[in-house]
């Protein structure tokens, strides 16, 4: 058994160090408050997660931990993009004015925990481990959204908790249905067990799934299971919500490959519920964002409709699918963290997270403005930027599948979707700004923005590497 667990050990190091740093990032704000230790403690953790992560090779499919956990290479991939999602929340937390100074600390390690969770929750192997990872990120959720700076905060963190532990509890009721059924918690033994489960059981067997489907909706933001979502992102600081954005968003697909893995012999049952909640999350999210004029909350619907386009990925269900799944998220998450760390310093500047606060924004900071048309442009899916190229393997896996119509309604909403992104873009460059003073803001959001505007724009034009690489990294058995 000692052996046992230090080889199950040796394979999380990486989660253990980020553990690690969260915690020796809390007792460096007691010891030194409002200074920058916790920053350096968090930031080292995350570059010792990283070459924990880097030392070794890609590992084969191993349980650790008596099978809780898994090892593969498509854990491997979302381990090393919630790594990169925690450093650029860490970078825009650095000189961020929309939290207590007195509780930087804690807000960072609270950010670590989550990401320790997120990393766990791509990595689970076992219905307890999914439980238990999913709701170590939504508690420290609850607690980064009420870490604003005004009353909208306190109110987001309340709803999203009622709604959370609804949710969860509407899930856990599902997972023991589950194992009521088969006997199983492990993934692969409830995939060897649930063919044979009788006739007689099969009005339970659906009950079980959608009650699981509805728990884990909840936690990516689909519709109709999206109501936190808004509030939850207008209320928070902008690096909380940048992270909300993307890092559950990574770890809850990631879960959801695995456990429907696990669940593939009733597959037929639950395809059509997910192409449902596809096409209406997709359509809905875009819809509403129509309307918005709070740029942080449009980002939030234009989130929802993100994870639409993301999930056509999970239900083409193959290889293809999971690759064009996983590149997509790629370009998600430089695109979409760069478009919050332009909120923040328009925020920083103006004070205002409405359209008007990027008023002239060209004016005052051409170069900012330029990298803020480059994430609102690839995020609409326009070439040659790195969302084009994910938008364009979705598809290609949809159609290659016959998922004709999927594919139709990904198009149409990528149309839709162009008109609100414009519209800031618009304001940018046509609207005269009221300040005409150079543009200044947190030297963390600054190096967010840069960092994925290179990145977006780079890998757009060259995205044959990082095609590559993603591709080997989720040709791989979950089972």
């Amino acid at each position: 058994m000692k052996l046992v667990l230090l080889e199950s050990l040796q394979a999380l190091w990486p989660e253990i160090i980020v553990g690690v740093g969260a915690l020796l990032t809390a007792l460096a704000a007691a010891f030194w408050p409002n200074r920058r230790h916790s920053h350096v403690v968090a930031i080292t953790s995350l570059l010792g997660a990283s070459f924990a992560l880097l030392k070794v090779p890609v590992p084969p499919s191993t349980a650790t931990f008596f099978d809780l956990v898994m090892c593969d290479p498509f854990s491997y991939a979302f381990r090393l993009i919630i790594i990169l999602i925690l450093a650029l929340t860490v970078l825009m937390v650095t000189g961020a004015t929309d939290n207590p100074v007195r509780l930087k600390g804690e807000y960072l390690s609270l950010v670590l925990f989550s990401g320790m969770g997120m990393m766990l929750m791509a990595e689970s192997n076992h219905l307890l481990m999914m439980y238990l990872a999913i709701e170590m990120v939504s508690l420290c959720s609850y607690l980064l959204v009420a870490f604003g700076d005004d009353s909208r905060s306190s109110e987001a963190a309340l709803k999203y908790l009622v709604y959370g532990a609804l949710a969860s509890g509407i899930m856990v009721f599902g997972l023991s249905l589950l194992f009521g059924l088969t006997g199983r918690l492990s993934f692969p033994g409830i995939h060897e067990v649930l063919p044979s489960v009788g006739r007689s059981s099969f009005g339970v067997l659906i009950m079980s799934l959608v009650m699981i489907i509805s728990g884990m909706a909840f936690k990516i933001s689909l519709f109709p299971f999206h109501m936190w979502t808004p509030d939850a992102y207008e209320g928070a600081p902008v690096p909380v919500a940048a992270l909300l954005s993307v890092g559950p968003k990574a770890a809850g697909l990631a879960l959801l490959v695995r456990l429907m893995a696990a669940l593939a012999p009733a597959w037929s049952l639950v395809e059509p519920l997910f192409i449902a909640l596809t096409v209406a999350t997709m359509t809905f999210g875009n819809l509403v964002a129509l309307t918005q004029t709070n740029v942080k909350r449009m980002l939030a619907y234009s989130t929802i409709a993100q994870v639409g386009y993301l999930l056509i990925g999970f239900i083409v269900n193959n290889s293809q699918g999971l690759h064009a799944m996983l590149m997509y998220l790629m370009a998600y998450v430089f695109m979409n963290m760069g478009a919050f760390a332009c909120v923040q310093m328009a925020k920083h500047s103006t004070g205002s997270e409405s359209l008007e606060g990027f008023s002239g924004l060209s004016q005052r900071s051409p170069a900012t403005a330029a990298l803020c048309t480059v994430f609102f442009l690839s995020l609409a899916g326009i070439p040659p930027l790195l969302g084009f190229f994910g938008k364009f393997l979705i598809l290609g896996a949809a159609l290659d599948a016959s998922y004709y119509s999927l594919a139709f309604v990904a198009i149409a909403n990528s149309a839709i979707s162009l008109y609100y992104y414009v519209r800031v873009i618009r304001q940018m460059y046509l609207v005269s700004p009221e300040d005409t003073s150079p543009l200044t803001g947190p030297q963390g959001a600054s190096w967010v923005i840069w960092g994925c505007g290179l990145a977006t724009l780079m890998l757009g034009l060259f995205p044959n590497a990082l095609m590559a690489g993603l591709k080997t990294l989720t040709l791989v058995s979950l089972l």
